[in-house]
């Protein structure tokens, strides 16, 4: 064999074992996608509550609109939230118009200030009671309440290591169902969705209680807080 030709050889097998390598690699590893679920019991409720009101011309509905705010702010001030609890959400003012089928034209109505405010409630036995407050001071609409708690951060830890010990567990069962054992980690990536359920019947109570004297009553059940995993171990033969 002269030099050229052993060279090449040299060159051929180094080249092979590097391609070879890798797909073996990844040939002897098992990939788990596994969650962990935490109970948790919502302590708090973040409120939207919005101002809308209507007049001919964008100064008067913005008058209207910023009256309407002092009014609701006081009315949360008297049932104990704080003003560090309250904010603007969003703030618009814009044109309104109607359709006119016997003139197939728009009319010019006016204009609509809409406050949304988003308010935080730290007590839930007094949820009600904002709800309430809020729609005698004015508030047009409260279409959202979600509910949350202050021990979100420790669940979502505790889910968080639920997620990775299932995964393992899955993980060592597969291997062993092969004849083979785990190895080292090799990769690991979690993802967290946050769900917060929606009263939908926030809007209606508060409606209705304008006109009632029967309180409007909350009653959030327990949430669940979930975090996912995907883990990557090498196998070893045995």
């Amino acid at each position: 064999m002269n030099k050229m030709s052993f060279f090449s050889s040299i060159i051929l097998f180094f080249t092979f074992s590097a391609f070879a390598l890798p797909l073996y690699a990844a040939d002897s590893a098992v990939t788990v996608s596994a969650q962990g679920t935490v109970s948790v019991k919502p302590d708090m409720a973040e409120l939207r509550i919005q101002l809308i009101d209507r007049a001919r011309t964008a100064e008067q509905s913005a008058a209207l609109s910023a009256k309407k705010h002092k009014t609701v702010q006081q009315a949360l001030r008297a049932v104990g939230v704080s003003i560090n609890d309250t904010g603007t959400k969003s703030f618009s003012i814009r044109q309104e118009w109607e359709w006119n089928n016997s003139t197939r034209k728009r009319n010019f109505k006016g204009y609509v200030a809409t406050h949304v405010l988003h308010v935080l409630v730290k007590n839930l036995d007094d949820v009600g009671r904002v709800i309430d407050a809020s729609v005698r001071a004015g508030a047009n609409e409260i279409p959202i309440i979600r509910f949350t708690s202050s021990e979100y951060e420790k669940k979502r830890r505790e889910a968080l290591v639920k997620a990775v010990e299932n995964a393992k567990k899955d993980a060592q069962i597969m291997a062993m169902a092969s004849g083979l054992s785990l190895g080292k980690l090799l990769d690991m990536q979690h993802e967290y969705n946050p769900v917060y359920p929606v009263h939908g019947m926030a809007q209606g109570r508060a409606e209705k209680a304008l006109s009632s004297t029967v309180p409007t009553e909350i009653f959030p059940s327990e949430q669940d807080v979930n975090v996912s995993v995907h883990c990557r171990w090498s196998l070893v033969g045995k």
